[in-house]
């Protein structure tokens, strides 16, 4: 027999289904309105909610009637998205790492001032470092690191990993046994052998949740791609590309196209969330495990 569902229950479900829709509709407006002939709505005076001729013609504009294939030789979404995976995932995997070991040394290693030094970390990570943005700029102008070589700026400080980050796998290696690394130690593991072979397959859901959030500040970064890369049209990425989308496609009825490249700029992150939300959810909610 199921159990009848109380008032307050069924309030609460309706109150969840309405927000759901109000947090899906912009994303289905975008959607419908990609699938809309230019003709229509470069003739209709107010917001066209689908159409009875549906097509693609917007989606192929973006691939076969961009300037930037006259430019580098490629679609400007394609070129955005492979710049922006390689910009994006080498600072990423490599700072996984340098930030995993920071973190395993943090919490299973004894050293001088190590809690001293992870409190100093703790206080930089508070600092918004993003009002240093400008002299960020001129630091990398002065060394050389723009123009041609705008992308380092994006690239090289990744690769030291985030202080966030460090802060998040401490406090997950914390609730993992010092009896495994004692074990691991009397086996003849070193350092690296430990951290490799025993920490990282225990905390592989905290290194999965973290990677997830650092993929998607990546991909959605636009200041930094702005600051530095922004006269390099070979260096264009994702987000640089769909801001120039209303100049590279200005005449009227346009919309169609905008929208099936906030569209196509969506799907990465919607098929790496389907396919990692089980790792994102338990690296959030498991601590690690006990004694």
């Amino acid at each position: 027999m199921k159990k009848k569902l109380s008032v307050g229950q069924i309030f609460i479900y309706i109150v969840l289904l309405v927000y759901t829709v109000f947090l899906f509709f912009p994303i289905a407006t975008v959607l419908v309105t990609s699938f809309v002939p230019t003709e229509e709505l470069a003739t209709s005076t107010g917001f066209v909610w689908g159409s009875a001729n549906s097509n693609l013609e917007a989606y192929k504009a973006i691939f076969l009637n961009d300037s930037y294939r006259d430019i580098v030789g490629m679609p400007g979404l394609v070129l955005g998205f492979i710049n922006t995976m390689w910009l994006t995932l080498i600072p990423l995997c490599i700072g996984l790492m340098t930030a995993g070991l920071a973190a395993f040394a943090f919490s299973k290693m004894d050293f001088p001032g190590k809690e001293k030094l992870f409190k100093f970390s703790v206080i930089i990570r508070m600092i918004p470092l993003g009002a240093f943005g400008v002299i960020s700029y001129v630091f990398y102008s002065n060394i050389g690191w723009t123009g041609d070589s705008g992308f380092l700026p994006l690239l090289i400080p990744g690769m030291f990993g985030g202080i966030g980050t460090m802060f998040f796998l401490r406090l997950f290696f914390d609730g993992i046994p010092d009896s495994l690394v004692e074990a691991a130690r009397l086996d003849g593991a070193g350092f690296f052998e430990t951290f490799f072979k025993v920490m990282m397959p225990l905390a592989k859901p905290a290194f999965i949740s973290q990677f997830i959030f650092g993929f998607v500040g990546g991909y959605n970064s636009y200041l930094g791609p702005m600051l530095y890369l922004q006269n390099q049209p070979k260096y264009v990425t994702l987000q640089l590309y769909l801001s120039q989308i209303r100049s590279l496609f200005p005449n009227a009825g346009s919309e169609n196209i905008y929208s099936a490249a906030a569209i196509l700029g969506m799907l990465p992150l919607i098929v790496i969330y389907c396919f990692m939300q089980k790792y994102f959810i338990e690296g959030i909610t498991v601590g690690g495990v006990k004694e």
